[in-house]
């Protein structure tokens, strides 16, 4: 499972987990979880094995592409995500704001509709990378 865990996970318990639970070479069927203090909530839904593997490529080779794009939605539409760096004179190194999204037309029946649910994760770039990595493996 992958999983991106806020910086101040020891106080906030903000984390976000990916389970691939099973895949071909077309299509995956992921599990989602979005962990908020004692909170939990979970989300199985279908997506194209494509978008899971664009999501790690734009994270792992598209760094700087993705800052200046901002928000990258998935084929489906099933989930999107963006990427900004977090500008704070409070913190000495390099903080990006991760959010991901499950888009609610996914439930809805219907296309990209803008709403959903999702979780805001404050981290840096290395975890980013890490997590995407954890996603990658999860195809394999």
């Amino acid at each position: 499972m992958a999983t991106l865990f806020d910086r101040s996970y020891g106080a906030s318990k903000l984390s976000l987990e990916l389970l691939n639970i099973e895949s071909d070479s077309i299509s995956s069927h992921i599990k989602i979880i979005l962990n908020c203090g004692e909170h939990q909530l979970d989300f199985k839904f279908p997506v194209l094995r494509s978008d899971l593997e664009t999501l790690t490529i734009l994270i792992l080779n598209n760094w700087d592409e993705i800052l200046r794009v901002g928000v990258w939605d998935s084929t489906e539409p099933a989930f999107s995500f963006s990427l900004q760096e977090n500008n704070s004179e409070l913190v000495d190194e390099k903080i990006y704001q991760f959010q991901f999204w499950i888009d609610a037309g996914e439930f809805y029946s219907r296309r990209c509709t803008r709403s959903g649910i999702g979780i805001t994760i404050y981290q840096n770039r290395e975890a980013i990378e890490q997590f995407a990595l954890q996603v990658k493996n999860e195809l394999n």
